[in-house]
């Protein structure tokens, strides 16, 4: 047990990836040095009894190890509450591919599902996502709301001069390729029409299309968050990139790219997906485009041609991102609605 009116959290999971460090470190720092709640990390191998039996709330991240799920009965048995925290809706990953065949994998699939079906509550990044799960596996209660951003690493940053002669487009973060396919013609065109007004930087993926052209311009991905922000803050990207494809895996995708752009006051590029749709408004803290190479073109042609709408979108964007993606903000929703919920 926590001190004294303090809540204490088991974590069961891998803390090593970045949607931990945004959406359970980060928030639950801030919770424990306000004296709300203390917290402890296990991984699955190394729980034990004593430490499930001295948390409050036992905390589920990402896993689908029968190994972990043992405990969600352990959990349940001495009474303590559960939440299971997933980002990612893992049996909607391609079987075929590596990732794929590792969720769909009988136990582990089977795991999954008694995690969202018996936890006692499940907690999702995006609306969209915490629906369709109330819809096809009937848990007890969802609570969606997305990660945060750290602003104090990217408020004593200073940013680099603007390319003054130059537009610049960007895109950091994982291969993409499908989405991408009207983008990259989009791009082409931008090319063309633009020329030597243009320079387009890719920070991790960079479609092979586009690759040795000379206004293109390919840096390696940086898996360390805190440098992964500064990097992207400094970048100073008069247009950010945020394509998705259409299909349920992506549609339960968090908003993750408007989190960053907005943060960093990057004027974004987005694909109408519901990862997007619930945040971002046409025109005022962003673009939606559908997925033609069309909407694309015009799009980026409006930001390029009219610096008076990014400045506009940076300035809103970065305002709501300040309000809701705060540590503080996530921090508070973590909270009221899992830690102390009515």
């Amino acid at each position: 047990m926590g001190k004294r009116g303090e809540i204490h959290a088991l974590i069961i999971g891998s803390d090593k990836i970045a949607s931990y460090k945004i959406g359970i470190e980060q928030p639950f720092r801030h919770l424990e040095k306000a004296g709300i709640c203390s917290y402890d990390v296990k991984s699955e191998d190394d729980v034990s009894v004593s430490k499930v039996a001295s948390a409050d709330i036992v905390i589920f991240f990402r896993t689908v190890k029968k190994e972990a799920y043992k405990w969600l009965d352990i959990a349940h048995d001495m009474g303590k509450r559960t939440v299971y925290v997933i980002d990612d809706h893992f049996i909607a990953m391609s079987p075929g591919s590596d990732i794929g065949s590792y969720y769909h994998e009988a136990s582990r699939k089977s795991t999954y599902v008694n995690f969202l079906k018996n936890a006692q509550m499940v907690k999702v990044a995006s609306k969209f996502f915490g629906k369709h799960i109330e819809m096809h596996f009937k848990p007890r209660k969802v609570v969606y709301f997305p990660g945060s951003v750290d602003f104090s690493i990217i408020d004593r940053v200073e940013k680099r001069k603007r390319h003054h002669d130059k537009i610049v487009i960007g895109y950091e973060g994982g291969r993409k390729q499908l989405a991408f396919e009207p983008v990259v013609k989009a791009l082409r065109k931008v090319l063309r029409v633009y020329g030597d007004k243009i320079r387009i930087e890719f920070f991790g993926y960079a479609p092979e299309e586009l690759e040795g052209k000379q206004q293109v311009h390919v840096r390696h991905h940086d898996s360390d968050y805190k440098s992964f922000l500064k990097r992207l803050y400094r970048s100073k990207w008069d247009i950010g990139l945020a394509p998705l494809e259409q299909t349920l895996l992506h549609d339960c995708k968090t908003n993750n790219k408007f989190r960053e752009y907005a943060s960093c006051r990057i004027p974004g590029i987005y694909s109408a997906s519901p990862a997007y749709t619930d945040w971002v408004k046409h025109k005022e803290n962003g673009l939606l485009v559908s997925r033609t190479k069309d909407d694309w073109y015009e799009s980026m042609a409006e930001l390029i041609e009219n610096p008076e709408l990014r400045e506009k979108i940076m300035d809103k964007a970065e305002r709501e991102a300040r309000e809701n993606f705060s540590v503080a903000a996530c921090a508070d929703r973590w909270r009221t609605q899992i830690l102390m919920p009515n």
